[in-house]
């Protein structure tokens, strides 16, 4: 008797332990940490949007230098469009020289690549160097941070407002890390920044005015599958980070305001990046073939169409739940000609205990010609002459 308890005992023990390691365990320390060494955060999945963990994430706060990443943006769009490229040539304005903070110390009238300019603003946030290239693309500050407000509105940035393009303590500057990880997902979609992001260090210019560019990001040379990101420090703002990276087919970006200490938005950042790696997978919605049976069409041309479903979608799941996701799909039993190409027949949904993932229309795939008089004549008369 004894001995079987022993035994069972060891069962248990080695059921426990199985059982560990089979289920991922979500890092308590995301919960436990965050709320201590920042003010907001969050970790997105990039191509979906999906929130994977957030804390006082649309809590409106001063941002710095991540501001730079909405000009990030509107540059990448513009060389997308042609309108310059990295060979163009810059000359800097007085509002450049003016700049303050981390420079790259520009001359009024003094010509740079937009290569060498761009470079100097991913690497060492280069306030002379980003306002130059914004002045070059809408002619003044004020207008291109007017247009960078605008691309707010249109990504759909609700907590967000710029009055400068670098990233200066204002009463109206603020940002939320919810919108953020929206601006860092659009910014993540262009590789022309890559080489950038992952300098240590680098210069500008030759000889007695060589410049040189650190970068302040330490994940980019530590954190395994990152990609970019942009750090920002102020008084107001406090030391800020956003960054994203890869793992196989899953995109993360990861965001962390309002840290009292430089350290901590690092650590906060690669404790998000290591909850979404750890705990969540990527997923494509499946569909049967017997949930989209093709449907019976009366009155028609054709005895039937085939369905298929609107728009499949990938989404975040939580590690090892895919088995757990349940389908449900209804559609109409018959149809009556005429049957027009892409109509709604029916819903597809999927839930994970009990939670809803994903709805999708189930429509036509074809469309099936009312049978009547003119429509059999015409068919009669293409029978015949097809002879």
């Amino acid at each position: 008797m004894i001995a079987t308890l022993k035994k069972l005992t060891i069962l248990l023990v080695l059921a426990a332990i199985i059982i560990s390691f089979a289920v991922p365990v979500f890092a308590e320390s995301v919960t436990d940490d965050i709320p201590d060494i920042t003010s907001a955060a969050i970790v997105t999945e990039a191509t979906t949007g999906q929130v994977l963990y957030e804390y006082n994430s649309h809590k409106r706060l001063p941002m710095a230098s991540v501001t730079k990443l909405m000009c990030l943006l509107i540059w990448a769009e513009e060389m997308e469009k042609g309108s310059f490229d990295y060979d163009t040539v810059i000359t800097a304005t007085a509002r450049a020289n003016a700049m303050d903070g981390s420079v790259i110390w520009l001359n009024v009238g003094e010509e740079m690549s937009a290569y060498d300019l761009i470079r100097s603003v991913v690497i060492a946030s280069a306030n002379d160097a980003c306002v130059a290239v914004c002045e070059h693309i809408s002619g003044t500050e004020e207008a291109f941070v007017s247009r960078m407000n605008k691309r707010a509105q249109e990504l759909g940035m609700t907590d967000t407002h710029y009055e400068n393009c670098v990233g200066f303590d204002a009463d109206n500057h603020y940002t939320s890390a919810y919108d953020t990880a929206i601006l860092s997902a659009a910014v993540a979609r262009y590789d022309c920044y890559n080489e950038f992001y992952s300098t240590r260090l680098d210069y500008v210019r030759e000889g007695e005015r060589q410049t040189q560019l650190l970068n302040t990001n330490k994940l980019m040379q530590s954190y395994n599958g990152i990609i970019g990101g942009k750090t920002g420090t102020t008084d107001k703002a406090g030391c800020c980070l956003s960054v994203w990276a890869k793992r196989g087919d899953m995109t993360l970006c990861a965001v962390a305001l309002g840290c009292k200490e430089s350290e901590q938005r690092f650590a906060a950042c690669t404790a998000l990046l290591d909850y979404g790696f750890a705990g969540f997978e990527v997923f494509r919605i499946a569909v049967s073939a017997d949930m989209l049976s093709p449907i019976p069409v009366t009155e028609g041309l054709g005895k039937q169409v085939d369905v298929r479903v609107k728009r499949l979608a990938t989404i975040v799941i939580p590690k090892g739940s895919s088995k757990r996701i349940q389908y449900t799909s209804s559609t109409v039993e018959t149809l009556t000609a005429p049957v027009a190409y892409g109509m709604k027949v029916g819903e597809l949904r999927a839930a994970l205990d009990g939670e809803e993932l994903f709805y999708g229309e189930i429509v036509t795939t074809s469309e099936i010609e009312e049978l009547n008089f003119f429509s059999s004549l015409r068919i009669m008369l293409e029978s015949l002459f097809s002879l």
